[in-house]
């Protein structure tokens, strides 16, 4: 059939034929997902050291999926669980996989089949795909799980309890970034009794403030209800204490007054006002919140957000977006969050704190934000630690270390907090940094600060040669010959390697273990030359299961598989280009909604003149389709008043390449 559909030009037949391609395409996708699933399952199958020779595994091991992870790039989440679904439809259940080589059954009803009968004995599941198998083709996914759910509970009618039982024990909370740059936060398979029951107490909290005068969105509410509830805000507060802090500190964004919440809440407000919009404020100043919070004897976050009463007259007009001159330091206004605990680590430049671009930041494990974004989190974080990066102009590290400076005045910096407010890295090139001390413009409270990376960084180049440089100061550690590494170099192998070096695998370097690549007990010295990052996996990968790792070259990670091959890295560089700003042009700033995100592309097509066409059917015996004018309005029409089209969600959730939080 593959050689078949090669010869076939689909542009030159028939209509009627499109189909009959479409459908016979379909079939060979099916046979070569099989196939791969096939080939996947025997790589995982394969005895450690059987490069040379034949030796299979009757039952696959922890670390399995690990060389088709490495061969292809993936990540171990979507690894395990391609690796499980090949498990499934070729040694739990074959019928499915003789059903998918056939082209009888794609890989979505598959999988429906596998995670439907999951808590089934093998006798079992093999019933059900007996029943189901010759007719799911016909079926939709949604409606051929509800025949397999039907199968199962009069099979084994006690198979619900068991499979709630079994779903509670893998009881977890993910978080995950979304792709306009927000997060989820989910708590999945949860006991139904204490979920419902916390969804109930949230929504009650969220009605006692609404009746207590706060004018947002109900959700809104919740959403700030739920996140104090994590971040420990509300933290040993009584629910009427909780109400009186949430009115008191609202989360207010500055979109709020083009809510289309409709109703009493809109037409309350008092004509000639606006609703309130977080205050802006000047990133080297720290947000009084995060400075009071670090003391001692205050517990509870504030924040000094003004109430969604305030006059528009008592507020700061927004500062818009300019470029910076020269050697000038812009501070750009940014929100405060008055969150109680702040992200595990930012990684942003320092010159998009001081306002001379709009680089975007990371946030590891969570991924890019945007600059304003980066300036309300680090201007809560200045009790975390402050890391610098100071690069070469093509972003390598050149230095590194940490600062105590702070951008503030000192009667205002907190006391240090790392482990609730986290860690910063400052990002910047030698040559700006010395661009901007040695420039005309004033350096504000960040003057010590930068002063301190120059003065530091000068007498560690002029320390060392160039042939034999450390990025940091670690070259002559004198506990090389200790198993575990000091701070400093601790902190440079994070800062240089930056996720685990395992090959695609992203989590990152502060939850990574430091692992020698000569092992210690061999005689490995604890150096920066043989420390490396791998995840705890990836670190028992190589301990207990048959992988090896060598360090060949400066800035070269090598994974040897227990079959053979070699899976290189190289560390990546601290700095990336960026592109010049070319915006919008907006009617309004920020917008309500992003137009060309607000409909997937299919419905903003609009076609200039009905569908139609002068040529003949090539089937004669079918009718032809009814003219647009029996049929209504047009695609335009409709589509124009047609809500959001829901995302689809893939069926197996877990193959993405997204890291776990």
């Amino acid at each position: 059939m593959a050689e078949a559909l090669a010869n076939i030009d689909e542009r030159r037949v028939s209509g009627f034929d499109t189909v009959e391609v479409l459908k016979a395409a379909y079939r060979q996708l099916c046979h070569d997902r099989a196939r791969f699933l096939a080939v996947l399952l025997e790589v995982g199958l394969r005895e450690h050291f059987s490069g040379d020779s034949v030796r299979r595994l009757e039952v696959p091991d922890e670390f399995s999926p690990d060389e088709a992870r490495a061969a292809l790039v993936w990540s171990r989440r979507r690894a395990d669980s391609t690796f499980e679904l090949a498990w499934g439809v070729h040694r739990r259940l074959p019928q499915l996989g003789e059903a998918m080589s056939r082209g009888d059954l794609d890989e979505p009803r598959a999988a429906a089949f596998i995670r439907w009968t999951a808590g089934l004995t093998p006798q079992q599941a093999e019933m059900v795909c007996a029943q189901l198998v010759p007719g799911a083709g016909r079926l939709t996914v949604g409606a051929l799980i509800e025949q397999i759910q039907r199968l199962v509970l009069a099979i084994d009618p006690e198979w619900a309890q068991k499979r709630y039982t079994e779903a509670i024990r893998r009881r977890r909370v993910v978080g995950s970034r979304n792709e306009d740059g927000t997060a989820t936060v989910s708590g999945l398979d949860l006991p139904l009794d204490r979920a419902a029951a916390g969804c109930e107490r949230i929504d009650d909290l969220a009605r006692a403030c609404k009746r207590a005068g706060d004018r947002r969105p109900i959700d809104h509410i919740r959403t700030d209800l739920f996140l104090g509830s994590l971040d420990g805000s509300l933290e040993a507060l009584t629910d009427k204490e909780i109400v009186a802090h949430v009115l008191k500190h609202p989360f207010v964004d500055q979109s709020d007054d083009r809510s289309d919440d409709a109703g009493a809440d809109h037409a309350s407000r008092p004509t000639g006002r606006k609703p309130a919009r977080s205050p802006h404020r000047d990133p080297a100043s720290p947000r009084p919140d995060a400075a009071q919070r670090a003391r001692p004897g205050n517990d509870r976050p504030r924040n000094d957000r003004p109430r969604s009463d305030q006059a528009e007259s008592e507020r700061p007009d927004p500062v818009q977006p300019e470029h910076a001159e020269p050697g000038s330091v812009q501070h750009k206004p940014v929100p405060g969050n008055g969150a109680g605990r702040a992200v595990r680590e930012i990684r942003v430049e320092l010159t998009t704190l001081l306002g001379l671009d709009e680089h975007p930041a990371e946030v590891p494990g969570w991924g890019i934000i945007h600059a304003g974004l980066a300036r309300e989190m680090v201007s809560g974080m200045l009790a975390g630690e402050w890391r610098f990066a100071v690069c070469t102009d093509d972003g390598r590290l050149l230095y590194s270390g940490i600062t105590r400076h702070r951008p503030c005045v000192p009667s205002e910096r907190p006391s240090r907090d790392i482990r609730h407010s986290g860690i910063v890295e400052l990002q910047i090139t030698r040559s700006r940094l010395n661009d901007i001390v040695e420039g005309n413009g004033s350096l504000g409270l960040w003057t010590s600060l930068l002063t301190d990376l120059v003065h530091r960084t000068r007498r560690h180049l002029q320390a060392t040669d160039d042939t034999t440089r450390s990025s940091s100061d670690v070259s002559a550690d004198p506990t090389s010959a200790r198993r575990r590494a000091s701070a400093v170099l601790r902190r440079y192998v994070q800062m240089r390697g930056r996720c685990c070096s395992w090959p695609g695998c992203r989590m990152p370097a502060t939850r990574t273990d430091q692992d020698h690549a000569a092992d210690w007990a061999g005689g490995g010295l604890t150096t920066e030359d043989n420390l490396h990052l791998a995840c705890r996996h990836d670190h028992r990968a190589k301990h207990d299961g048959g992988w090896r790792v060598t360090m060949p070259d400066p800035g070269v990670i090598l994974w040897s598989s227990p079959l053979g091959h070699s899976y290189p890295t190289r560390l990546p560089p601290i700095m990336f280009g960026t592109l010049d700003p070319r915006p919008r042009d907006w009617p309004d700033s920020p917008p309500g909604r992003i137009p060309d995100d607000a409909h997937p592309l299919v419905t903003g097509l609009k076609p200039h003149s009905p569908r139609t066409s002068t040529r003949q059917p090539c089937n004669p015996q079918q009718p032809s389709p009814p003219s647009r004018s029996e049929e209504g309005p047009d695609d335009g029409d409709t589509q124009a008043h047609a809500p959001d089209p829901q995302p689809i969600t893939p069926l197996l959730g877990q193959e993405t390449d997204a890291p776990p939080f």
